[in-house]
């Protein structure tokens, strides 16, 4: 019997995390374990820890849920003593996973890191600490494949986990009539974004009173955090759907905070722009220390901005409604974004791999 444990910390993690643990689900010579949410809870893996709650973003907000990191470490890392597993897949999440993979490393145990971490946009010095830690790296964009050769780490390009199925591509609604908005998944991020989009709303009702809007909901969060705001609005529907792809179908215009949502939002050619609200002190730091010119995917895979950024100050009310409106009624400027978005999933489809995660995991053992 082959033993694997596998990490995930980020909904975008955990949805990953669950394909891998699915497509070996026939085979009975595996067993799988796991730290991950709701969508690895639906799997055969048996669930060690549960990171509904372990995810945040911001250097200072860490701090609050850092005994909760903690004690999950720990439980992982007695997990690879106890289970001593043939294979340690780590997703994403990488200031906990490298934590991790350098205890298994320790133990013997060969480390696969799934999604790498961002250090072609900062803190390239982690570099070092990879090569010590991880025995190979699977990448999702070629760049990195080449990035980390030349840095003397195995690195194998798998292909964008996004493209592997036909999931973007069906038709889920007949009519996309809804404003939908995206908040994130992370509860901090979440709570950050709702004012900003109750303003959004309040004020295209104000103007528009025939709109109808959407607000996708996380699995991992309690639809109770939008009540104060949105339950008074007969015209706002909150959506907690496990295929994020039935929500965006609805829409005929999005706004999302930045992440693994605006590339599906852009598979799925729905205009949007992109927003994005920290805390100020995180902000600075951040600023400080990120090389990309731009926080969206979709802008850094086509390297040029497709969509528009709304990010810290810039996230007003007004400025999103603008935008929003020219997306709705300016033809010229919607198709454009629309033929963009299209670039962007034929650039993802022509840089498929042929070698898929699956394949490099059966490689490894």
């Amino acid at each position: 019997m082959r033993k694997i444990i596998i990490v995930a910390g980020e909904e975008s993690g955990d949805m990953y995390a669950s394909n891998i643990i699915n497509n070996f689900s026939e085979q009975e010579n595996i067993k799988f374990y796991g730290m991950g949410s709701s969508k690895m809870k639906k799997t055969k893996a048996e669930l060690l820890v549960d990171s509904s709650s372990l995810s945040v973003v911001g250097f200072f907000e860490i701090l609050k849920i850092y005994p909760k990191l903690l004690k999950a470490l720990n439980i992982m890392k007695k997990s690879v003593d106890i289970i001593n597993p043939d294979l340690l897949i780590l997703i994403d999440y990488q200031e906990f996973n490298m934590k991790l993979a350098k205890y298994a490393k320790s133990k013997g145990v060969k480390v696969l890191f799934y999604i790498s971490p961002q250090v072609w946009a900062w803190r390239e010095n982690r570099i070092k600490n990879i090569k010590d830690c991880v025995d190979e790296m699977a990448v999702i964009f070629p760049f990195e494949e080449k990035y980390y050769k030349k840095h003397g780490l195995k690195s194998t390009y798998v292909g964008h986990p996004l493209v592997g199925n036909n999931s973007y591509k069906k038709k889920y609604s007949k009519e996309a009539n809804h404003i939908g908005f995206f908040p994130g998944s992370r509860l901090n991020e979440v709570k950050k974004h709702i004012p900003i989009i109750n303003d959004v709303i309040n004020l295209i009702h104000k103007r528009n009173p025939k709109e109808r809007f959407i607000i996708a909901n996380s699995e991992n969060i309690d639809e109770k955090i939008y009540e104060e705001n949105f339950s008074n609005k007969d015209y706002v529907e909150i959506i907690t759907n496990e295929n994020i792809y039935k929500t965006i179908d609805m829409c005929k215009v999005a706004l999302a905070a930045s992440g693994t949502i605006t590339l599906q939002i852009a598979l799925k050619k729905v205009p949007m722009c992109v927003f994005y609200k920290l805390s100020n002190p995180t902000y600075l730091i951040a600023k400080l220390l990120v090389k990309t010119k731009f926080i969206s995917l979709v802008n850094i895979v086509l390297e040029k901005k497709a969509v528009h950024e709304f990010i810290q100050g810039d996230a007003s009310s007004e400025n999103i409604y603008s935008e929003i409106d020219k997306l709705i009624n300016n033809m010229s400027y919607r198709n454009e974004m629309i033929n963009n978005l299209d670039l962007l999933e034929k650039k993802l489809l022509n840089d498929s791999s042929k070698v898929t995660i699956y394949d490099l995991v059966k490689s490894i053992l």
